[in-house]
């Protein structure tokens, strides 16, 4: 298998392409551009996409039919989302004066004809000037959402989302970037990520499966990128071009996967608010719902192969010295975007504890929304054991009625419960509690070690007087938590403080302040 392919066109067909006159339609000059894969020619109100015959393992240009084949599926799946952009195959002959668009010669060679498109309405230039208003991500949202609703599926599609093809397109990746490491991924980087990788497939296969028989996989576009959407300038719709033709196993995937790449290429350009904004829409608008650890795995995913595509280029003869630089930049920094995705995929066991009144119920609840998971909180645990509404108030003395050592035990195994449920489908989980003594911690580590997830500890404190001021504000009850200023001092006999060592992230947060502004900084540490 030829990872890196240097064959490319003949030289007169490349200036045959490059020349106005060659076209059978007004053209004052011709812009050429390549990708590892194709020449483009920008010639009026066209553009010329010619297929390099090329062979680089995941594809295979190298006999004309090859690439005659490729551009008819370019065409057809195309017109899927782009109908009006793409117009047909073009033949490209050769007779005795040359190289022709006419009817005379014999065919040498294809190009997919496609309608030229305003560069300025490209929507990856409008997020790099921060000229792109979020309605825009809004719509390509839903525009994405309802394509997905309208691919094909087939059990033989269906395959190609399972645990085993997608580790093995993975395996692909990292043994294609080995020639990579030490110029554009350095080895340490390569090791980091393929380890997140394998694990995550390793521990979370029947997650693969799930999405398998809920028919999430499906004939998808395969390269959804800013740099192939446009926004028309009169009417504001939305042309999402050049999707996978040539190769079924990376068009046929999970719609997650498909989504995951036009988030993934808005964080590479810093916008993770729009990416954020895109996403909220693609949901909204699907029948999927979002799951955190899975969209950072294909958004990883999809990351690595940009940094895989862009790795090709530097070895190719046909771009200048100059775009191989760019390339190679290009490169590193979608590694890096991919390095920094890897480490979100892990799922976490969070325990938010402290002494009543402290703020942990607060954070655990802000940290949960930023995160996107569930927060499960040991108050409403306790009370939903003993058949009691939430907002019930059980104003008991300290280590008694449902607060009794048996009724905490309880709780916290069913607090743990619920964490292996969340585990087992590869989500995170935020557990607030007093998570007072450290068999209870110690239980937590357990679990979140049966899934290998990263377990972290927040231990949250305010001063004294902040403590009985929060729990004296409470009285006769507010919400579902009992704390009270007089059950403060015997909690505080009881309370064994946690330590560093018992957990991969321990934080120790001071709560008075700004609540939203220390559920982000906890974020940072421990989701992102």
């Amino acid at each position: 298998m030829t990872l890196v392919d240097t064959a490319d066109l003949p030289e007169a067909l490349i200036s045959f392409l490059g020349a106005p006159s060659s076209y059978p339609h007004p053209v004052a000059s011709v812009e050429h551009r390549q990708t590892h894969i194709s020449h483009l020619f920008f010639a009026g109100a066209f553009v010329y996409k010619v297929k390099k015959p090329v062979d680089l393992g995941f594809l295979d240009f190298t006999t004309l039919e090859k690439r005659k084949e490729a551009c008819e599926a370019e065409v057809r799946l195309n017109r899927r989302i782009a109908p009006c952009v793409y117009l047909g195959v073009q033949e490209i002959r050769r007779g005795p004066g040359g190289y022709t668009f006419g009817p005379e010669g014999e065919v040498v060679e294809y190009a997919v004809k496609m309608r030229r498109l305003p560069e300025e309405r490209r929507l990856a230039d409008a997020v790099e000037r921060g000229r792109v208003d979020r309605e825009t991500l809004r719509r390509l949202g839903r525009l994405v959402a309802d394509f997905h609703r309208r691919a094909e599926t087939s059990p033989r599609i269906a395959e190609f989302g399972s645990a085993r093809v997608v580790a093995a397109n993975c395996e692909e990746n990292f043994e294609q970037t080995r020639p990579a490491i030490g110029r554009t991924i350095e080895a340490e980087v390569w090791r980091a990520i393929r380890e997140q990788v394998e694990r995550y497939l390793r521990v979370h296969a029947a997650l693969f499966e799930r999405r398998v028989e809920e028919g999430r996989i499906r004939d998808c576009h395969g390269d959804i990128l800013l740099e192939d959407i446009f926004v028309d300038p009169e009417t504001g719709e939305l042309h999402v071009l050049d999707c996978i033709e040539f190769n079924e196993r990376f068009r046929f995937s999970d719609t997650l996967a498909d989504a995951a790449f036009v988030s993934m290429d808005l964080r590479y350009r810093g916008r993770d608010d729009l990416a954020e904004t895109l996403l909220a829409s693609y949901f909204e608008a699907s029948d999927d719902e979002r799951h955190p650890t899975l969209l950072a795995f294909y958004e990883c995913y999809r990351a690595y192969v940009r940094g895989k595509v862009r790795s090709f280029v530097t070895d190719q003869p046909g771009p200048t010295a100059e775009e191989r630089a760019r390339a190679a930049d290009e490169a590193r920094r979608y590694f890096a975007l991919a390095h920094r995705l890897a480490r979100r995929m892990r799922p976490r066991v969070v325990l938010v504890m402290g002494l009543m009144g402290s703020g942990k119920t607060t954070l655990a609840t802000n940290l949960a929304r930023l995160a996107g998971v569930r927060a499960l909180h040991t108050d409403r645990v306790r009370k939903a054991l003993a058949g009691v509404p939430p907002e019930a108030p059980a104003r008991v003395p300290f280590g008694t009625g449902i607060y009794a050592p048996e009724w905490s035990e309880r709780t916290y195994e069913a607090m743990l419960d619920e964490a292996r449920r969340a585990l087992a489908d590869a989500r995170s989980v935020v557990l607030d509690g007093s998570w007072s003594k450290a068999k209870w911690r110690s239980g937590a580590r357990a679990v979140a070690a049966e899934y290998q997830a990263l377990f972290a500890i927040v231990e949250c404190a305010a001063a004294e007087h902040v403590l009985r001021r929060r729990l004296s504000w409470r009285a006769p009850g507010a919400g579902a938590t009992d704390g009270r200023e007089e059950l403060l001092s015997p909690q505080r006999e009881i309370y064994e403080a946690p330590q560093a060592w018992e957990a991969d992230v321990f934080l120790q947060v001071e709560t008075t302040g700004d609540r939203e502004g220390l559920a982000a900084r906890v974020y940072e540490n421990v989701f992102a």
